[in-house]
Formats: C-alpha cells, sequence, structure tokens
C-alpha cells in the first residue's frame, strides 16, 4: 500500500474526522474508520515502518478520544483559543529518549512541578514519558522516579501504565520493561486500573496497540489477562477480551498464548 497515500489521507483527516448525525449526535466518520483500517492492514505488510507506526498510533489515540460523543462533538467546533504549546519539561523528554541525555530534563524540572499536569488530558512529565512515540528510556523513566514522579497519575482517569501501549519500545527487553512496571506498582500504579470511559486496563490498551513488548512486560508484572474490556456499549470492542484485541498481529498474539492458562 502506498505511504504517501495514507500519510496524505491522514492529513486530510483533520477537518474530516468526525459527522454529525441525522439524530446530532457526533460520531467518527467513515473516512476516519477506512483509513484507520488501510493503515493497520499495512502495517501486517511492514510492522516495522516507523513511519505506518506513527499514524497508526496517533489515529489509535484519536479514535480512543472521538469514542466519547461529547469529545466528538468538540472536535466539530472552532478553537475557542490557540493550542498552549507543550512545556519545556515534554521538549526535554523527548531530547532525552532520542539523546540520551537527561541534563535537559533536571535543568526543566528547576522551574516545573514533576507531578504537575499539561494539556487537554491533563498529561504528567512520567506518563509523556512512557507513552512517547519517538522511543522508550528506562534510564529516563527511573530518574523521574527517583525524582518523585507519581505513577498513579497518568491522564485523568489512568496511571502511567496506561501509557505503555503507545510507546516505541523497539530493542527494550520485555523482562527490564517489567522491573520498571513493577516499580511503578509499588509506587501505587494499580496494574490492573480500568480507566473511566472505555473501561480498560494497562494491558488491553497494549494488546489494541499491537504492542507485543508492552504486552510481555504487564504480563511479566503481573497484570491479569483475563479482565475484559468494560461493557460499555459503544464501540465493537466493548466487553472484549484481550485475544479479541490481539486478533490479525501475529506477534501479540503469540505472548498471550504464552500467558494464557489453559481451560
Amino acid at each position: 500500500m502506498d505511504f504517501s497515500d495514507l500519510a496524505r489521507r491522514f492529513a486530510a483527516l483533520i477537518d474530516n474526522r468526525v459527522e454529525i448525525r441525522n439524530d446530532g449526535v457526533a460520531r467518527i466518520s467513515p473516512a476516519f474508520e477506512q483509513l484507520h483500517q488501510d493503515v493497520k492492514t499495512a502495517l501486517q505488510g511492514s510492522p516495522n515502518n516507523e513511519n505506518l507506526l506513527d499514524i497508526a498510533n496517533g489515529m489509535d489515540m484519536m479514535k480512543e478520544m472521538l469514542s466519547d460523543p461529547e469529545f466528538a462533538m468538540s472536535v466539530t467546533q472552532p478553537p475557542a483559543e490557540t493550542v498552549e504549546p507543550q512545556p519545556e519539561i515534554f521538549d526535554a523528554i523527548e531530547d532525552a529518549i532520542e539523546g540520551g541525555n537527561l541534563a535537559s530534563v533536571r535543568d526543566a524540572l528547576k522551574t516545573w512541578d514533576i507531578n504537575q499536569r499539561f494539556g487537554e488530558f491533563d498529561a504528567t512529565a512520567l506518563y509523556h514519558a512512557m507513552s512517547c512515540m519517538f522511543g522508550f528510556s528506562i534510564e529516563l523513566v527511573d530518574f523521574l522516579l527517583d525524582a518523585g514522579a507519581d505513577p498513579r497519575k497518568g491522564l485523568a482517569d489512568s496511571n502511567v501504565l496506561h501509557g505503555l501501549g503507545f510507546a516505541r519500545l523497539d530493542g527494550i527487553d520485555p523482562a527490564k520493561l517489567a522491573r520498571v512496571i513493577r516499580r511503578c506498582a509499588d509506587g501505587g500504579a494499580d496494574i490492573n486500573q480500568i480507566t473511566g470511559q472505555l473501561q480498560w486496563t494497562p494491558l488491553i490498551y497494549a494488546v489494541s496497540e499491537w504492542n507485543p513488548v508492552a504486552t510481555e512486560a504487564l504480563l511479566l508484572a503481573g497484570a491479569d489477562i483475563n479482565i475484559r474490556a468494560g461493557d460499555t456499549g459503544r464501540g465493537c470492542f466493548s466487553g472484549a477480551s484481550c485475544m479479541d484485541f490481539a486478533e490479525g498481529h501475529d506477534e501479540t498474539v503469540a505472548v498471550l498464548n504464552r500467558f494464557s492458562r489453559p481451560n
């Protein structure tokens, strides 16, 4: 599948993510749904294509947000004010992940409360580090935890473990990542916490993102493979199992099979 065509369609979605039905309810547009499926299909043929992974992760996050009719309606309205640029600490975290230098993170923390929230979804610095699409640094996460980051605080209704599924974990050892997850759990982050809207656990997020490294690490750390998505009545994955979410991605399915107990 032509990546340039997918990228063009993704860019065009900014004005076509949502449609308003005859009953006045906003929902995800057919164009979004079709592109989302096309991207997932393309990923099956090129699972290591970083550009495709960026688009897929972006669309997965967008779809989760747009599943809330109130939020979907809000994106059809013109912005009331200019979007605030992300804080220096978030930029520093991305630089540290890409370059391995923690100095800029140390400097940014001199003027930033490490557990301060930012943006529409109330993200913390630790959540940003643990959900970064550019990569992942165990050293950085340990540094933030040492500096007092609270792993219970991720987004508004989640902890930092819910972000792992969105992170690019190429080359990360699941066993070493599991050690970080246990440290977060020891700090109060519930490894099986269910979010308010979708009612998903961190493991469900990881599996739904077809992220086998995050999936294995969470299972090694004790995540419950048997918890299903909440029966919200919204979307085709309402009440779905982890295996339902993994279907279509052989590597993630294989991880689940290794940890599943026979009935």
